[in-house]
């Protein structure tokens, strides 16, 4: 028997949910063209990939460990993968790592561990 019902858990998942599309904060998904790139490599081409709203997490920086620049939450149906770059508000972050994020066993969000690219 589950602790919550599949009502508790839908109003909980689109709760969080809502609270990430109020942040209000919008980003460009660039991917990586692979054509001509060496693996791992920032320097080479990105094409646009669409949009997404997240939540965005940079304070206190101390906290965030990894050398990991900032976090964000989106939602569980984002279309993005690790190495995905996001332009967000005239900055350029990489996608270091997603995981998501369960609440009594169902994926609320998923979090993004993001490093800063400097210089692009």
């Amino acid at each position: 028997m589950s602790l919550m019902s599949t009502s508790e858990l839908d109003s909980a998942t689109k709760d969080v949910q809502e609270l990430i599309l109020a942040s209000g904060i919008s980003a460009s998904i660039l991917r990586p063209s692979y054509q001509n790139r060496l693996y791992g490599s920032d320097e080479g081409a990105f094409d646009p990939s669409g949009t997404l709203v997240l939540e965005l997490k940079e304070e206190p920086k101390e906290d965030l460990s990894g050398k990991i620049d900032a976090t964000a939450s989106v939602l569980p149906d984002a279309s993005i993968q690790a190495e995905d770059h996001l332009e967000i508000q005239g900055r350029r972050f990489r996608i270091q790592t997603i995981e998501p994020a369960y609440f009594f066993g169902t994926v609320t969000h998923l979090i993004l561990n993001l490093v800063e690219i400097h210089g692009r």
